[in-house]
C-alpha cells in the first residue's frame, strides 16, 4: 500500500513530461480551477498516453474534448470584450459539463476542410465550435457527412443545418428602435459596421420598428473597416443644420462610442440634442459619459446554451438541429431623452 502523502509515481512521471509540479497534475486531473484549459488538456493527454487513471476519475479514453475557433477579425478590435465574455463562458460551461476546451483565434479565410483535418489529427476533438464565424459552403460541407458535428455561437445557419445559439438580434434592435420612437424621435440615424447574418438581423429589426411608425424617417451610414469618414461627414452636416436626425441607433457599442466622440468634438450634446442607443452592453458602455443606453447581451447564457447543444448533439447525432436565440434586454443609461413631437 502506498504510504499516505507520498506522491503517486504515475503523476510524478506525468508532471516531469509536462514540465509542471505534481500538484498541478493532481489539480488538472481532478478538474480543480485555476488551470488553463490548454494545460489541463496537455496533462490529460499525457495521462491518457500513459494509460493512467487518477483516483475517482473516469478512464482517459472517455474524456471529451472540444475545439473552438474564434474570429480574429472581430475579437481583436472594439468587439474584443464581447468575445472575451463568450469565451470565458464557454470555458466555464465546458468545464462544468466535463469537457476540456481549446481555443483557436483564426482568420476566417484560412478555414477549410484541410485545416479541419489537420487540426483534428493533431488534437482530436469530439465537437467543433465556431464563435462569430459564418461557415462557407466548403467548410459547412465538411461537417455534413454525418460523422462530424459543429455548433455555431453568435452565428446563424440560414439553411438550418447546424445547431446555433445567438442573441435575439432582430427583436433586440426592434426594441431599440421602438425605444427611440416612444421617446418622440421621428428622424433617426442608423450606424452599421461589418455585415454578417447577425448584424443583418439587427438592421431588419430596427427598420421593422420604423415601419410601424408612418411618419418616421431614417438615414443609414457605415463605419465598417474602422474608418469614420462617413460618420464625421454626417455629424458635420448635422452641426450645420443640413441633417435633421435627433436620435441614433448603433449596431454595436463601438459605433456608439465613435459617434459620441464625433458629436462631442462638434459641440453637439448627448442627449440634449441627440439621443443614442448601442448594442451589446460592453464593459466600456458604463464608462462612457453620459452612460450609454444599450441592448444587453447575456454572453454567459449563450455559452451555457452552446454547451447544452454540444451535449445534446453528442447524445443524439441525428437530432433535429436547434437554433436558439437568447433574449436581449434594454440597459437604460443616460443617452436617450424625450422630445416633443412636432
Amino acid at each position: 500500500m502506498k504510504k499516505s502523502g507520498k506522491p503517486d509515481a504515475n503523476q510524478i512521471a506525468i508532471a516531469k513530461a509536462a514540465g509542471v509540479s505534481v500538484s498541478t497534475v493532481s489539480r488538472a486531473l481532478s478538474d480543480a480551477r485555476g488551470i488553463s484549459d490548454e494545460r489541463r488538456m496537455q496533462i490529460r493527454k499525457l495521462a491518457q498516453d500513459a494509460g493512467y487513471l487518477g483516483r475517482g476519475r473516469q478512464p482517459a479514453a472517455q474524456m471529451r474534448h472540444l475545439r473552438a475557433y474564434v474570429t480574429g477579425s472581430l475579437a481583436t478590435g472594439g468587439l474584443a470584450p464581447f468575445y472575451e465574455a463568450v469565451i470565458a463562458g464557454l470555458k466555464s460551461s465546458a468545464r462544468d459539463g466535463g469537457f476540456t476546451l481549446s481555443i483557436r483565434m483564426v482568420d476566417e479565410t484560412s478555414l477549410g476542410p484541410e485545416r479541419m483535418l489537420r487540426d483534428q489529427e493533431n488534437e482530436e476533438a469530439n465537437m467543433t465550435i465556431f464563435v462569430g464565424i459564418d461557415l462557407s459552403e466548403n467548410l459547412a460541407s465538411h461537417f455534413l457527412d454525418g460523422t462530424r458535428h459543429a455548433v455555431l455561437v453568435n452565428g446563424y445557419d440560414p439553411a438550418m443545418r447546424f445547431d446555433c445559439v445567438a442573441p435575439n438580434n432582430f427583436f433586440g434592435a426592434e426594441l431599440a428602435g421602438r425605444t427611440l420612437l416612444n421617446a418622440g424621435h421621428r428622424n433617426l440615424l442608423y450606424i452599421h459596421d461589418h455585415t454578417r447574418w447577425t448584424t443583418t438581423q439587427r438592421r431588419r429589426g430596427f427598420y421593422s420598428a420604423l415601419e410601424a411608425c408612418p411618419d418616421a424617417v431614417s438615414t443609414a451610414i457605415s463605419v465598417a473597416g474602422g474608418t469614420d469618414a462617413e460618420l464625421l461627414a454626417e455629424v458635420e452636416k448635422r452641426a450645420r443644420g443640413e441633417a435633421g436626425w435627433t436620435s441614433v441607433f448603433c449596431a454595436n457599442d463601438m459605433g456608439a462610442f465613435r459617434l459620441m466622440n464625433a458629436l462631442g468634438a462638434a459641440g453637439i450634446p448627448v442627449p440634449e440634442k441627440i439621443s443614442v442607443i448601442g448594442f451589446d452592453d460592453l464593459p466600456y458602455a458604463a464608462l462612457m459619459h453620459p452612460r450609454l443606453t444599450t441592448m444587453r447581451v447575456d454572453c454567459a447564457e449563450m455559452a451555457r446554451q452552446a454547451i447544452g447543444l454540444v451535449q445534446r448533439r453528442l447524445a443524439d447525432p441525428s437530432a433535429t438541429p436547434l437554433q436558439i436565440e437568447c433574449g436581449v434586454s434594454l440597459q437604460r443609461g443616460e443617452t436617450v431623452a424625450q422630445i416633443a413631437q412636432t
